[in-house]
């Protein structure tokens, strides 16, 4: 153990100026930040950070290479599985055959630049420093330098928010624009075009996203400065107007007992389907509905709809069809999953998700209580 020689709260230091005043004074030692939910560690060699962990499971790295689509749950739980003391998921992975050796390299360092990132975004909690007399040993260190992801999380920090304005949801599909719609002044670099090439009208920002080799900030910045450019279109849709209509409540939870239902199918999908087959099936499904209703959206990971983009595209109805618009749309798309689902699943399993959809379906028809006051 080290000697403790700095302590606080986030509510008198932010995470900005701390991380800057370690790296002013060049210690070695671990920063240890915890919220009351999460703790995370980042390790110091002479004013420079080297490597950071977290304790929050969608920060692990199996997690950050699902979402990035490197590996599927499947490849997760198996590589899990074989996690002993001293050896790593990302080895056990590379011995699998699963990934490179640079797939590796570059999944932990952006996995461990995203933990940092996530640290700015904290206004609450506490932290203590601990100086050491040796750095952490680590096999794959940061080779960026401190000052430059101080630089890089403040101006994320500032970017998101102006980012989800444009883009409120990754399970959006974009829309490229017309050519003549088109900024063509604009020249883009080779980085920007393979993100703008990975558009083809079909894929969700998500699928974009697990598609490159850039971090999910970045994708979503440059899909961003395609829209001001007017080389894409993001779904009216998009528009969060879900709170400013009067049975907004209503309409969402129909949706989530839709969603339900549509998850267990997505789940039994997949029992006989890898991810990029159940991905392209559950595509196709929305694109042939060819319902302005669901236009813009995608099934997410776990086979679910965007709840305030389906709500927004109601919106414009009047009050006395919104529901029955919605319900009918969503049954028909839930017609055309049952459908596909069949040709994929056994018996058994047809009659079990037969079963679940009429019990669910019963469910959905009950009005929400009202809220308690």
């Amino acid at each position: 153990m080290g000697e403790r020689i700095l302590q606080g709260s986030l509510k008198a230091i932010s995470a900005p100026d701390l991380l800057t005043f370690i790296n002013m004074i060049k210690k070695t030692g671990v920063l240890q930040v915890e919220d009351g939910v999460a703790s995370k560690q980042v390790f110091w060699q002479s004013g420079e950070i080297i490597f950071a962990s977290s304790s929050d499971p969608d920060e692990s790295l199996g997690a950050f290479l699902i979402r990035h689509g490197k590996i599927t749950q499947e490849d997760n739980e198996r590589s899990g599985a074989e996690v002993t003391p001293g050896r790593r998921q990302g080895k056990v992975l590379v011995q699998m055959g699963i990934l490179t050796p640079k797939e590796l390299w570059w999944a932990v360092k952006n996995q461990v630049l995203d933990i940092l990132y996530s640290l700015f975004g904290w206004s609450y909690g506490t932290f203590y420093f601990e100086e050491t007399g040796r750095p952490y040993e680590e096999k794959i260190k940061l080779s960026t330098s401190t000052t430059n992801i101080i630089m890089e999380g403040i101006r994320r920090l500032d970017e998101w928010p102006r980012i989800r304005e444009f883009i409120p949801s990754d399970n959006l599909v974009p829309i490229l624009a017309p050519e003549e719609s088109r900024d063509a002044s604009v020249k883009f670099y080779e980085k920007e075009l393979e993100v703008l090439q990975l558009v083809n009208n079909k894929r969700t920002i998500r699928s974009v996203i697990h598609s490159s080799d850039m971090s999910e900030f970045e994708v979503m910045r440059l899909i961003m400065s395609f829209v001001i450019a007017r080389y894409i279109v993001i779904p009216a849709g998009g528009k969060s107007v879900s709170e400013e209509i009067e049975d907004a409540k209503e309409l969402q939870h129909l949706i989530r007992g839709y969603n339900k239902t549509f998850s267990e199918i997505a789940a039994a999908l997949r029992e006989h389907l890898d991810d990029a087959e159940a991905e392209d099936l559950l595509r196709t499904i929305i694109e042939e509905s060819r319902d302005p209703i669901l236009e813009g959206l995608g099934f997410d990971a776990k086979g679910r709809l965007d709840t305030k983009i389906l709500t927004s595209n109601v919106a414009d109805l009047g009050s006395n069809m919104r529901h029955s618009s919605l319900d009918a749309s969503l049954n028909n798309l839930l017609s055309f999953l049952l459908f596909e689902a069949s040709k994929h699943l056994d018996a058994d399993q047809k009659t079990a998700i037969y079963k679940m959809v009429e019990r669910k379906a019963v469910k959905r028809r009950k009005k929400p209580s009202p809220a308690r006051t």
